[in-house]
C-alpha cells in the first residue's frame, strides 16, 4: 500500500502537509506502475534515488576508509557490487528543482535470499528491522532484468523511450550508481573507474548531484542523510528510514532546501558539483569533440565524450561510443564489440543535452 500521513514541513507556515504517496512495485503489478511511472517522468525531469542493498562484505584490509584513495574506493565498490544483488530502488520524482516530490516508487526486487546469498548479516538485520520482508520479494519481487527494461520504458535512461534528459540526485551515490549500472549492462562494473563513471554519464547524463559531495560547500552539515535532514530543517513525510522510496523522497527534500540556503544560483551549485560522485574523482571533463549515442531508434542522442581508441557497442538497443572496456563488458566481449550500424558521430555542439 501507498504510504500516507502527514508530517510538519518547516517553512510551511506552520500547517501539515500531505504525505507523498509511494508507491509499492511489485512483479504482480508491475503493468500498472510502469504506465504510472512513465507517466511521472514525462510530466517530472527531476529524480531523486536510493537503494538498499545488504551491505558491504570487502574491506580494505590495513587502510581506513577515509584514507582511501578514489581508485581503491573504486575497487572495493566494484568488489562488493560484483558479489552483491539489489534489493530495492526508490525513485522519487518532481516537476521543478524547487517544487515538492509529486509521487514516488518504491521498486521491491528478487534475486536476493539471505539464507543463501553473501550479505553482511548487521545491515540485513537492519534492513529487517525496518520493514523489509524478504520473503516477499523472494515470492513476489520483480525480476532486477525486467526492472532494467522497466527504466528504458519508462524514458528514465536512453532506449527506444527516451524522453528529455533529466536531473538525478542522490546522497552518497557511489553504490546506488554502481548497482544501478550493473542492472542496466547485464555484468560485472568495469575494472576501471573512468570507464565506470563514463557508463554512469551515459544512462544517466550530466546533470547528476550527490547530497553528500555538495555538503563539502555548506560549513556545519555532516553526517548521514537523517542528521543532514534534520540540520536543514526538513523531516521524513512518509516511510521509514531505510527503505529506498522513503529515502528517495528525504533526499530530494533535503537537496532542494540546500539548493534554498547554499546555492540559490544553479550555475554555482552546476559547475561546482554536477557529475561528482561522493568519494570518487570528478569524472573528465568533456572533450572539445563528442560522440552522440543513438538510443534505440527514436529516443533523441545523448553526449559521450570522445575517447581514444573508441569503439560502438550495443547497451539497450542503442548504439553507444564507449571506451573499450565498456564496450567489451557491454556487448558479451572484445570479440562483441563492434560497429553497429546508425552509430552518429558528430561535434559537442551539435548534441542534444
Amino acid at each position: 500500500m501507498p504510504s500516507s500521513g502527514f508530517a510538519f514541513v518547516p517553512g510551511s507556515g506552520g500547517k501539515k502537509a500531505p504525505a507523498v504517496e509511494i508507491r509499492q512495485v511489485w512483479a504482480y503489478n508491475m503493468d500498472l506502475e510502469l504506465k504510472a511511472m512513465r507517466s511521472a517522468a514525462e510530466r517530472c525531469p527531476f529524480v531523486a534515488m536510493d537503494t538498499e542493498f545488504p551491505g558491504v562484505i570487502h574491506t580494505h584490509p590495513t587502510k581506513h576508509h577515509a584514507a582511501l584513495t578514489a581508485a581503491e574506493r573504486y575497487e572495493l565498490l566494484k568488489a562488493n557490487v560484483d558479489a552483491l544483488q539489489l534489493i530495492q530502488v526508490g525513485l522519487t520524482f518532481a516537476a521543478t528543482a524547487d517544487s515538492p516530490p509529486e509521487v514516488a516508487f518504491e521498486v521491491n526486487l528478487r534475486g536476493f535470499d539471505p539464507r543463501i546469498h553473501r550479505h553482511a548479516p548487521d545491515s540485513v538485520a537492519l534492513l529487517a528491522a525496518q520493514g523489509i520482508d524478504f520473503a516477499a520479494h523472494r515470492d513476489h519481487g520483480v525480476d532486477p532484468r525486467v526492472f532494467a527494461a522497466m527504466l528504458r520504458t519508462a524514458g528514465l535512461v536512453p532506449g527506444k523511450w527516451a524522453g528529455s534528459p533529466r536531473t538525478w540526485v542522490t546522497f552518497s551515490a557511489g553504490y546506488d550508481f554502481g548497482y544501478m549500472v550493473k542492472l542496466l549492462i547485464g555484468r560485472k562494473l568495469p575494472a576501471s573507474m573512468a570507464d565506470f563513471q563514463g557508463l554512469v554519464r551515459a544512462f544517466f547524463g550530466d546533470e547528476v548531484y550527490d547530497v553528500k559531495q555538495m555538503m563539502t560547500g555548506c560549513g556545519g552539515l555532516y553526517g548521514g542523510l537523517e542528521r543532514v535532514a534534520g540540520s536543514l530543517g526538513v523531516q521524513r513525510v512518509a516511510g521509514r528510514c531505510h527503505q529506498a522510496g522513503s529515502d528517495s523522497v528525504l533526499t530530494w527534500d533535503a537537496y532542494r532546501r540546500m539548493r534554498q540556503v547554499y546555492f540559490p544560483q544553479h550555475g554555482v551549485l552546476r559547475a561546482a558539483y554536477a557529475g561528482v560522485i561522493f568519494g570518487l574523482e570528478p569524472c573528465p571533463p568533456m572533450a572539445a569533440t563528442a560522440a552522440q549515442v543513438n538510443c534505440g531508434g527514436g529516443g533523441g542522442y545523448y553526449s559521450f565524450p570522445a575517447m581514444a581508441p573508441a569503439q560502438v557497442a550495443s547497451i539497450g538497443g542503442g548504439s553507444w561510443v564507449v571506451p573499450p572496456a565498456a564496450a567489451r563488458m557491454a556487448s558479451g566481449g572484445r570479440k562483441g564489440a563492434r560497429r553497429a550500424r546508425g552509430s552518429k558521430v558528430a561535434p559537442a555542439a551539435a548534441a542534444v543535452l
